[in-house]
């Protein structure tokens, strides 16, 4: 057991049964219990699965029950309109989330089939801002123009916004610049130093620690405020204290962390001890800051650098968003810069677009011949070209015979993996990594049988 001095409270953790369940997802209490002691995760904001999957008045009984099995469980009481006369009425949901002690509230429109507007929800809105109750609801369940619109008839009610993606961050900045009553998590946000520039624009009070566990990785998103480059003051907000301070609740106790000095080591934002060699990195041009619509600040070879420097990264894979998105010939060029400026770190991949290079052969023969780039990187989902495709033969025949390694996108397109496979049985001297592989159970478990 180690001491880490950093409090988490979770914001966005799930127990309890759903339909579609993998059978190695997590799912009972004791087992997410168990990974927060892993993660040193003192406490956790929980809704009920039942709740959403099947029927809110049912889920929070369970949840209840869920509760008792250990105090650094907090509840999140799943709210709906009674419309049919199968929920309370705002006065009563008021009642019954206080005799329960619950802390929070949720709500899932999309999945319940409602309309969160006025109309439908305002006296529920009312009630929950009158007596200072948060309300927590996930991205995929209301969308911005709802937020927006709870937010500005609503300017006392706490609204916590959960799984807001990369990519949407434009859309999300003018509601926290507009609304000083919306919060986030960054379960889904994680874009490159994202928490440095939301706190540089609207400081640390409206943000929180969120993991959506038992579908997401506790301790990938504890990493992310870990390594954030921000003040231990500030770190401790969103680790903890800001939702702790919604919730009206204390600041949670130290949690003893149940791991290895690897993992301690992260959790004190110090460089892994380990070696690390990242297989699958897309590193911006120099000075660039966004690529392909995406925001991707700092970027490029510089930040990105420092940063692998400050997580214990040792070696890197290149692929340039400029060669994976638009313009492979130009993204070769900026590759072969970044591995000549760390050649002691940066590892290139080639990227080659049939759609516009006319001699693939040639281009092939430049850079893993002539520069000896060991790389290949294919992604069908910016060529629509198979990955066996004849036109690719002279590309995969210098591969073999260098024996050289590929990456390859993982469910690019159906029958992917039957190509790796007869690629690989073609060309036996190419090492074939298969990338977003682990992204699910169902595709690990299909990657890994190949």
């Amino acid at each position: 057991d180690f001491i880490v001095g950093m409090i988490y409270f979770d914001s966005n953790m799930c127990v309890g049964k759903q339909g579609l369940k993998h059978p190695m997802e997590l799912w009972k209490t004791e087992d997410v219990l168990s990974v927060m002691e892993q993660c040193a995760v003192s406490a956790a904001l929980v809704y009920s699965g039942w709740s959403k999957d099947y029927a809110p008045r049912y889920g929070n009984e369970r949840l209840m029950k869920e509760l008792q099995k250990n105090d650094r469980l907090y509840g999140c009481y799943t709210i709906l309109p009674n419309l049919y006369g199968d929920f309370f009425d705002p006065d009563e949901m008021v009642r019954d989330i206080k005799e329960k002690g619950f802390v929070a509230t949720k709500m899932f429109p999309g999945s319940h089939k409602f309309t969160p507007d006025e109309r439908t929800m305002g006296y529920y809105y009312s009630a929950l801002e009158k007596e200072n109750i948060p309300l927590l609801v996930d991205s995929s369940e209301i969308g911005f123009s709802y937020a927006e619109h709870i937010l500005e008839r609503h300017p006392d009610l706490k609204l916590l916004l959960l799984g807001v993606g990369w990519g949407e961050e434009r859309k999300i900045f003018p509601l926290l610049r507009e609304y000083q009553n919306l919060y986030l998590d960054f379960s889904l946000l994680q874009t490159n130093y994202v928490i440095e520039r939301m706190l540089q624009n609207y400081g640390a009070d409206r943000f929180v620690f969120g993991s959506g566990m038992p579908k997401m990785s506790l301790g990938a998103a504890r990493s992310l405020i870990d390594y954030a480059q921000i003040s231990q003051g500030d770190k401790q907000k969103i680790a903890g204290g800001n939702l702790a301070r919604l919730c009206g609740l204390p600041i949670p106790k130290l949690q003893k962390m149940k791991n290895d000095d690897i993992a301690k080591g992260a959790a004190e934002g110090k460089p892994i001890s380990a070696f690390v060699f990242d297989s699958h990195t897309h590193i911006l041009e120099e000075g660039g800051h966004c690529g392909g619509g995406y925001a991707m600040p700092n970027g490029d070879l510089e930040h990105m650098d420092a940063l692998f420097t400050r997580m214990g990264v040792d070696q890197y894979c290149v692929a340039p968003w400029l060669g994976i998105w638009t313009d492979s010939e130009a993204g070769n060029e900026v590759m072969l810069d970044m591995v000549h400026k760390k050649p002691e770190k940066a590892v290139g991949y080639v990227l080659i677009d049939p759609n516009y290079v006319d001699d693939i052969e040639l281009e092939a023969s430049k850079y893993h011949l002539d520069h000896k780039v060991p790389g290949i990187k294919m992604f069908y989902g910016r060529t629509h070209v198979r990955y066996n495709d004849p036109v690719f033969d002279p590309w995969w025949k210098i591969a073999n015979g260098n024996s050289l390694f590929a990456l390859l996108d993982y469910g690019s397109y159906p029958g992917y993996l039957q190509d790796v496979e007869e690629l690989a049985l073609r060309y036996p001297n190419v090492s074939f990594f298969l990338d977003h592989a682990g992204r699910d159970f169902n595709g690990a478990i299909s990657n890994a049988r190949y």
